[in-house]
């Protein structure tokens, strides 16, 4: 792995032998694939069952992880610890939160993800890709396997000066970090940082209330009450935090003479995204539900005698992330 001159994307000598695949293979393609596979070698076995059993066998490469990024590997990454990768340091920059599971990371996420940084809301928006879930079931796909899908899309699709950068900051935990717990963390490893969480306007509907949102309790031991694992910190979130609601389409916001954004009854600190006057927002709807299911009629029906080259879902990833999804065989079951 090596730096090429000034960029801040990634590279790595990989034979193309090695990855045969029919969609571009790129330097930054090939490094991303050359990233998962380091993990990979770690543990074969290992992460063999664990892929077979459903689970994420990549815990124990955290530290290896750690060590991988701050060596430079990607050099577009935001590390979870110490100041973003960055060929030159702003003060009190404005970095817009984007969370998700990314599953995969499609073509409207990295919309949504330029438009924050063209409306002028934020100075740089940060894609983190959320660690395990075992609340989501069926989220079975690693997180170092979307965390890599999102390198490939932001570094293949933006220029290496574009303020969209991908986080690795929960790709190490056991679990995925919960909202408050994952902001105050960010807070306190980028203190010249002010963060804001982006939602999109479906968490402002009846029947949900980030108020009520929940953190892990850290008092908690086993044997102790199961009510008591968590506690509400939804409050703390809404009190300490700003956050960047973007429309999204068929969830609308009531607004009134008294509130004209319609936001104040959610929080204190919520503000719209707005883009400048001279532009329109370009809204996505492109969720990746659909791309998975998509895929997975593709693997079994569709194109079982082509190679499996996916084209139902080509043109809606990056083609890195295709390419990355046929090589990886995601998405089959």
């Amino acid at each position: 792995l090596f730096f090429f001159g000034s960029s801040p994307h990634f590279v790595c000598q990989v034979p193309p032998a090695s990855f045969p695949c029919k969609a571009p293979v790129t330097p930054r393609v090939q490094g991303a694939m050359a990233f998962r596979n380091a993990f990979r070698r770690l543990r074969p076995s290992a992460c063999a069952a664990s892929r077979l059993a459903g689970q994420r066998p990549f815990t124990a490469a955290a530290p290896v992880m750690a060590g991988v990024l701050a060596a430079g590997t990607v050099l577009s990454t935001v590390s979870g610890k110490g100041q973003p990768v960055s060929l030159s340091e702003k003060k009190k920059r404005r970095v817009a939160i984007y969370g998700g599971a990314f599953d995969p990371v499609t073509n409207s996420h990295l919309t949504c993800a330029a438009e924050i940084v063209h409306s002028g809301c934020a100075d740089e928006c940060w894609l983190i890709p959320c660690g395990p879930r075992p609340d989501k079931p069926k989220l079975k796909t690693p997180a170092i396997d979307r965390y890599c899908m999102c390198q490939i899309a932001v570094n293949t699709v933006f220029s290496p000066e574009f303020p969209v950068k991908v986080s690795s900051i929960d790709v190490q935990k056991d679990m995925a970090a919960f909202t408050y717990d994952l902001l105050v963390e960010l807070k306190a490893t980028h203190p010249d940082t002010t963060f804001s969480f982006v939602i999109g306007s479906d968490w402002l509907q009846p029947g949900t209330n980030i108020a009520e949102w929940t953190s892990l309790n850290r008092s908690w031991k086993p044997g102790m009450p199961e009510d008591s694992k968590y506690i509400v910190t939804g409050d703390k979130l809404l009190q300490e935090f700003d956050f960047l609601v973007v429309p999204r389409p068929g969830y609308d916001v009531p607004r009134t003479k008294a509130d004209p954004t319609g936001l104040k009854a959610f929080g204190p600190r919520l503000s719209w995204m707005q883009m400048p006057e001279q532009m329109q927002f370009i809204e996505g709807n492109l969720s990746s539900t659909e791309i998975r299911r998509r895929s997975l009629h593709s693997w079994r029906v569709q194109e079982a005698a082509k190679g499996g080259r996916l084209s139902s879902i080509e043109g809606l990833v990056p083609p890195g992330v295709l390419c990355y999804i046929r090589k990886g065989g995601f998405y089959m079951e």
